[in-house]
């Protein structure tokens, strides 16, 4: 009995009292698209490090990376850290490093991590679910 009350109170002081802090610029969305890897447009998806924008998706596209060779990951192509403009579509520059970049204020987010790269940017990418079976991807939120 003394062990339970233990741990009971052990779980209570280790319970955070703190909010998630939502990013204010981006709406919740619901999509659900597919796509096939095994299709041209995509080749690129099929190799580790490999990055791709879409179009479709999301409040402004998805961008799509490749992590390891076997998971993709999608995230929103809006930069998360100001109000939508026309400059704040994220653009991929996958030749030199897997970034991703705002060309409003020049922020750069990491396509592995989804965390910013630029001081300064206080949100992070916004990530999506993605089911993967063989060459069929699945993106949904």
């Amino acid at each position: 009995m003394k062990y339970m009350i233990f741990i009971g109170f052990l779980v209570v002081l280790g319970c955070s009292k703190t909010a998630v802090e939502r990013n204010p610029f981006l709406i919740e969305n619901s999509f659900d698209q597919r796509i096939n890897l095994a299709l041209p447009a995509f080749d690129n998806l099929n190799y580790a490090g490999g990055s791709l924008y879409w179009p479709n998706g999301g409040i402004r596209g998805l961008l799509l990376y490749n992590l390891n060779g076997n998971t993709i990951l999608a995230w929103e192509a809006s930069c998360p850290n100001h109000e939508l403009k026309s400059c704040s579509t994220l653009q991929t520059d996958d030749l030199v490093s897997p970034t991703a970049s705002c060309a409003c204020e020049d922020y750069q987010y990491s396509l592995a991590t989804g965390q910013p790269l630029t001081e300064g940017a206080t949100y992070s990418l916004l990530f999506y679910k993605v089911q993967q079976n063989g060459t069929q991807v699945r993106i949904y939120n």
